[in-house]
């Protein structure tokens, strides 16, 4: 949902370089989302939340007219529709598959006043003036040299809730999450800051969900700012540790 001009994505390895699209919901990797449950030790303060969640959107290369383009509006390759290209911007990342069936991510890089691509007609905020370059992580980027890990990565108002953060949400723990492998994660409830975006204010956090594009395993995000839940930070300093060496791609 949610995504303004901002950066996103997740996993141990790097995608600088193209790769075989992997399973498209599936975490891969390390992360077996069996932290146990906090004790009151394990936590520093309470916090009320509201939430949003955003999404890498994938698209097959040579599908529309308009193109990716970097900072220096030079081409990146891939070609996407309008609707495509207008999604990408607003979600901050797209995984694009070319025509041998190889794929790369690519993740919002900042704005420029050339070659603006007109999205009024598909989502209300602005995001024509969007440019891109090649993800580090194969689900995009964050913030601080992060990379975005499925389930797990919150954007925040990092002067609310700072990069490095990890937060335990209670209503998120057991959560089950079924991959289009087949695989079903039990959620343990821990998240972890490493993103933000232009829209993210105050209280407000926004649930990177991979690559599903609703998020019905977690119905405590509600999209409106009316309803809330308690979070927890986490002060348990391996949980920290771990969290922090997964999206830093360790």
């Amino acid at each position: 949902m949610l995504k303004t001009l901002t950066a996103v994505l997740f996993l141990l390895i790097s995608c600088a370089s193209a790769k075989h699209f992997p399973d498209s919901n599936d975490p891969l990797g390390k992360d077996t989302f069996s932290f146990r449950e906090p004790t009151s030790n394990d936590i520093s303060a309470k916090v009320t939340l509201w939430g949003t969640y955003y999404y890498l959107p994938q698209v097959s290369d040579g599908s529309g007219d308009f193109a990716l383009r970097d900072m220096k509006s030079m081409e990146l390759g891939p070609r996407l529709t309008q609707r495509e290209w207008c999604e990408t911007a607003m979600e901050g990342s797209v995984r694009v598959m070319d025509k041998s069936g190889i794929a790369k991510t690519y993740n919002y890089a900042g704005v420029t006043t050339d070659n603006l691509v007109d999205c009024k007609k598909v989502f209300k905020i602005d995001v024509s003036k969007t440019k891109f370059r090649e993800a580090k992580g194969p689900y995009g980027d964050g913030l601080d040299d992060y990379i975005l890990a499925p389930y797990r990565t919150l954007a925040t108002d990092v002067t609310k809730i700072a990069s490095g953060t990890v937060l335990y949400i209670p209503e998120a723990r057991g959560a089950k999450i079924t991959l289009t492998n087949g695989r079903i994660i039990i959620h343990d409830g821990y998240f972890f800051a490493g993103d933000k975006g232009g829209a993210i204010k105050e209280n407000h956090i926004d649930v990177f969900i991979g690559t599903h594009q609703t998020a019905p395993f977690f119905p405590w995000i509600k999209s409106n700012q009316e309803k809330t839940f308690e979070a927890f930070i986490v002060s348990d300093k391996k949980i920290i540790s771990d969290l922090t060496d997964l999206h830093s791609g360790i």
